[in-house]
């Protein structure tokens, strides 16, 4: 079956709610995740790191390790891209020449009553979410899987202990928590047709876009580095930046 044929098996298992079942990924290891479950439908490898708290993936979409970078997406974006030699190329295979850009983005500039109306986002009790079929989470990874909220992202950063490391060659952060823990790579971001600051910044979305109403450029994300690692509201919807999936 091809890749293409996969991505939309697994896009409309996610409107209609029912389990896509996918190849199951590897966790940093038996020494360095403790509790990992595999849980139906999907098999996939979580940790929780706080008490009533989300389960966490133990990789990036599109990512066999919790090292590897993944798939690169601009924001509501359920494709994903992968970079290969200096070119971004589709994970469905339907570009193999892609170019982050407000072209190629079309919820970039888009105010928050256009992303309701056109289907992008739901209002929830307390803010604006993903809609199912624009959630990558989902759609890739089918089950509950789903991107995180900017509230889930925040505590992340504020109930778990951080630790700058480089694990397998790769810069990033493990992030502890109830006695378990992941690894976020500093992935980097696409703009046009580069990949900037890859093994020095880390990007990755969060479902929300961004707070005040009057901007309708941005998105609320997890921002990284060696010195620092905090959410911010201001990540261009454009960009492509990483996914790391919770589920509840």
């Amino acid at each position: 079956m091809s890749i293409k044929r996969v991505m939309m098996i697994a896009a409309l298992a996610a409107i209609l709610g029912v389990p896509h079942f996918v190849t199951a990924q590897t966790a940093v290891g038996a020494t360095d995740v403790k509790a990992v479950h595999r849980v139906s439908p999907d098999a996939r490898e979580k940790v929780r790191l706080w008490a009533d708290g989300p389960y966490w993936a133990t990789t990036n979409i599109g990512a066999e390790k919790p090292e590897e970078y993944g798939y690169y997406f601009w924001w509501g974006d359920t494709v994903g891209y992968k970079r290969e030699g200096d070119a971004w190329v589709a994970a469905d295979g339907s570009s193999s020449k892609f170019s982050f850009g407000p072209s190629n983005a079309p919820t970039y500039d888009k105010d928050i009553d256009s992303l309701k109306s056109e289907g992008w986002v739901v209002s929830t009790a307390s803010t604006n979410v993903f809609a199912l079929a624009h959630d990558a989470a989902k759609v890739h990874w089918g089950g509950k899987w789903r991107i995180p909220t900017f509230q889930e992202l925040s505590y992340l950063n504020t109930k778990c202990r951080w630790t700058w490391t480089t694990q397998n060659g790769v810069n990033g952060y493990i992030v502890r928590g109830m006695g378990n823990r992941i690894f976020l790579p500093c992935a980097g971001y696409g703009y046009g047709t580069s990949l900037y600051h890859a093994g020095s910044y880390g990007y990755f979305w969060s479902s929300i876009p961004a707070a005040p109403l009057s901007d309708f450029k941005h998105a609320w994300y997890l921002f990284l580095d060696s010195k620092y690692n905090y959410t911010h509201h201001n990540g261009f919807r454009l960009s492509g930046f990483s996914i790391r999936p919770v589920q509840d």
